[in-house]
């Protein structure tokens, strides 16, 4: 890979490091709606280049954190439970019907890769590692869809940043881990019956059973501990 390339590729990780950080201040107001956030300031406290903080910004204002007005800046805008509780919904539409389509079909070796990852997000729970359960639950969803072979509701998926989503409202869950990660095998042993019409109900209540607890959570105050200084959480 040249130089080029591989300056590109930091800069992406650590914009996406950037957008994660923000929208976690965001939902744990420590960014108010109307706040104003300037990008060389935020290069400055981050110890990033204003280039990748420009990308999480253009990042953040596409999936609604964040707005853009001319002669006012980028300021943060006014984020409610409906808003949250709407993605939610809209997730479980589309899950709902990926899984749907996966059901008939799905073959053993599926089944197996779905278990696999169910096993170590169980591990991880009990290991207390909350990013590392959260990514492979967005890694069982994503898989899930992958599976039905329906590639638009996967670009749905990616372009509306679900896991965005998951990773900012799943670290306030106050679900022990343990049984978040458990409950996915639920959904596996409905698969297994190969009925459409009774994976799709199952998918949509296990996401809206967990949403609707982080929905009514969305004043949360920050976790214990999480007053680590923005800048060392990023890696600058």
């Amino acid at each position: 890979m040249s130089k080029r390339g591989k300056r590109s590729n930091f800069r992406v990780v650590i914009s996406e490091q950037i957008k994660e950080q923000l929208i976690e201040d965001i939902f744990f107001r420590r960014y108010k709606p109307g706040d104003k956030l300037v990008e060389s300031a935020l290069a400055k406290n981050l110890s990033v280049s204003q280039t990748s903080v420009r990308e999480a910004l253009r990042s953040l204002i596409a999936m609604g954190f964040l707005e853009s007005e001319p002669f006012k800046g980028i300021t943060v805008r006014s984020f409610t439970k409906q808003d949250l509780w709407e993605v939610y919904t809209v997730r479980a539409a589309l899950e709902s019907l990926s899984i749907q389509q996966l059901a008939p079909k799905i073959t053993e070796e599926q089944i197996a890769d779905l278990e696999q990852i169910v096993e170590d997000m169980v591990e991880a729970g009990k290991r207390g590692d909350i990013t590392e359960r959260m990514l492979l639950n967005i890694e069982f969803h994503k898989t899930l869809i992958r599976q039905s072979g329906n590639k638009l509701i996967l670009r749905l998926f990616e372009n509306l940043q679900f896991g965005s989503y998951s990773l900012m409202t799943g670290s306030i869950s106050k679900m022990d881990p343990v049984e978040i990660a458990a409950r996915h095998r639920d959904l596996i042993d409905v698969l297994r019956s190969r009925d459409p019409d009774k994976a799709a109900a199952a998918i949509r209540r296990h996401i809206e059973s967990v949403g609707k607890p982080i929905v009514e959570s969305l004043e949360a105050k920050p976790p214990d501990g999480d007053q680590m200084d923005a800048a060392e959480k990023i890696g600058g």
